[in-house]
């Protein structure tokens, strides 16, 4: 039986969807398996057979050193892409079986484990912690390769603990030099597996992405593996590209990592410390797990009965009462529920000296506060406990020191809640001059209109845009309070409605408020209207009167 929301699949891969549409339906798929399975029929895709030596000659660690010695190391670009996997198309991927694994001894001498240190070292945007594990000796050599359609894909070195795991690749020509290549989509995908061949679960967050002349790719083992007794001493990775430097292939590399030695140094401080705010959020901070790339916050966050009566009081006053979903459509009950169920916290971590050594922020842009710090990739931000408003997060920053004596220090809590924000704007004065409006004391400056006409992606200015559309650069001072609005919208004179999506960049004013600067790109309006009627339905506020201080000694 077809479910109601598998109307909406294609939409959501599209980018038609909104962005806490597309939330949902992430969280709908994981969960629903004929969704699950109709993903699968629109990318299936078959291994191909994998030919490889049985094993490697004697010589192959001095020859590869060799080899190493006449690299150049490679100079950091600012510019590389990092791609964010969902949830949704994680969750549903299908990867066909392997008849055999392909098992081979890793050889790892200390002369490569400096080597592989030194050069992880080097690489722009390699977090702190994940830094701190190669130093430390958990890099290990892999040094396997395919070559397809003329370039060669090389897995040259990992770095795993029970938390996430770095490949670092190389992408050779057929002259053996190194190229660069932007991933698109699928176009690789990791798989993960024991050694009798059954595979693990995959899912959480993952980054593909090049990093100066190495492609790097991460994936978080924590969240489908989150006792780290259950991770296999020896976890089996697959790495399957199907697209490299625009070319069509199959390039497939299995190779073992060795977990034993980072699950012995698996480490927990228990804490278990509440606090109220008083806004009516729970907050408890259960415990921390470190490990040899992070240690990792458990908070849980849950309404006491006056946050259940308020958001009820809310829904109710607004007409929005959750029913029986349509299908392929998500309703406004709906949409607003899950906005008042995202609740966002920032807090510091302090030494015993009082000097503050990490941060975290789940506002939309670390600009709006500026203490984020000292953080790591692929964090968990956090489950949902089934049919309540209790969510566990788990937040990730480089490793503190055992026997440390730490604090940490609540700085802001974050709720959404429905905004007013409605504005009429005449197209012929906002093509020859600034329009500015001033809405719910949401100051709101126009500087233009022009007209996309093509379904090409094409960057104009700062920003690409995918598809025909209307863009209209904007600068805006939000309410004091405000830190994010969302579900933008406009209106013709007709009555039209075209979905808005934004290109952003925050900051604060000297007055402390919220000042964004970016462009509305006004997806599907493809001619001049009269007028156009702006309007977002729901905002983010930032709230300060907190007073929570937790003390933590790391091991205890």
């Amino acid at each position: 039986m077809k479910c109601s929301r598998a109307d909406a699949l294609r939409a959501y891969m599209n980018g038609e969807l909104s962005e806490q549409e597309s939330r949902l339906l992430e969280r709908h798929v994981e969960g629903c398996l004929s969704c699950q399975r109709q993903m699968e029929s629109e990318e299936e895709w078959e291994l191909g057979d994998l030919q490889v030596p049985s094993e490697l000659p004697l010589d192959f660690s001095q020859k590869v050193m060799h080899a190493l010695e006449h690299l150049p190391v490679p100079v950091p670009r600012p510019d590389w892409k990092k791609r964010s996997v969902t949830i949704l198309k994680r969750t549903t991927v299908a990867v066909a079986s392997v008849a055999a694994l392909i098992t081979f001894t890793s050889m790892v001498s200390p002369t490569f484990a400096s080597y592989v240190n030194n050069v992880i070292q080097t690489i722009q945007g390699v977090d702190k912690g994940m830094k701190q594990a190669a130093e430390n000796g958990y890099a290990q050599e892999i040094n396997k390769q395919m070559t397809d359609q003329g370039i060669t894909l090389v897995v040259k070195e990992v770095v795993a603990d029970p938390m996430r795991i770095a490949i670092f690749c190389d992408v050779l020509d057929q002259d053996g030099n190194r190229i660069s290549t932007s991933i698109q989509g699928d176009d690789i995908r990791l798989v993960f597996k024991n050694k009798d061949g059954v595979e693990l679960h995959g899912g959480g967050s993952s980054t593909i992405g090049q990093r100066g002349e190495y492609l790097v790719l991460n994936q978080e083992i924590f969240s489908f593996l989150p006792d780290p007794t259950d991770i296999p001493d020896e976890l089996f990775v697959g790495v399957h590209a199907t697209s490299l430097k625009g070319k069509e292939g199959n390039w497939l590399i299995e190779f073992p990592v060795d977990m034993k030695k980072a699950k012995a140094v698996v480490s927990y401080t228990d804490i278990n410390q509440q606090y109220t705010t008083p806004q009516g959020i729970s907050l408890k901070l259960n415990r921390m797990m470190t490990v040899p790339s992070a240690s990792l916050l458990e908070l849980e966050t849950d309404w006491t009965k006056e946050r259940t009566e308020q958001v009820e009081k809310i829904m109710k006053e607004n007409g929005w009462e959750v029913g029986e979903p349509e299908r392929g459509k998500i309703s406004k009950a709906e949409l607003m529920q899950s906005y008042f169920k995202r609740i966002g916290l920032a807090y510091q971590i302090m030494d015993e000296n009082g000097k503050v050594i990490a941060g975290w922020d789940d506002a939309m842009y670390d600009e709006v506060n500026q203490i984020k710090a000292n953080t790591v990739d692929l964090t968990r931000r956090g489950a949902e406990a089934p049919n309540e408003n209790r969510i566990t997060a788990w937040n990730g920053f480089a490793p503190f020191a055992d026997s440390q004596k730490l604090k940490v220090k609540l700085h802001s809590l974050y709720l959404f809640e429905p905004a007013a924000f409605k504005a009429q704007v005449p197209v012929d004065t906002l093509i020859n001059e600034k329009v500015t409006i001033d809405s719910h004391d949401n100051i709101l400056a126009l500087t233009g209109f022009s007209l996309k006409t093509t379904e090409q992606e094409e960057k104009i200015g700062d920003f690409t845009y995918r598809g025909m559309g209307a863009i209209i650069p904007f600068m805006a001072k939000l309410p004091d309070g405000i830190v994010y609005t969302s579900e933008w919208k406009a209106k013709d004179e007709k009555g039209k409605e075209y979905p808005v999506s934004r290109n952003e960049a925050y900051g604060r004013g000297e007055d402390g408020r919220v000042e964004v600067t970016g462009t509305l790109y006004i997806r599907g309006l493809n001619h001049q209207p009269k007028t156009l009627t702006l309007s977002y339905e729901v905002q983010q506020r930032q709230y300060r009167d907190l007073d929570w201080e937790v003390p933590i000694n790391t091991g205890s």
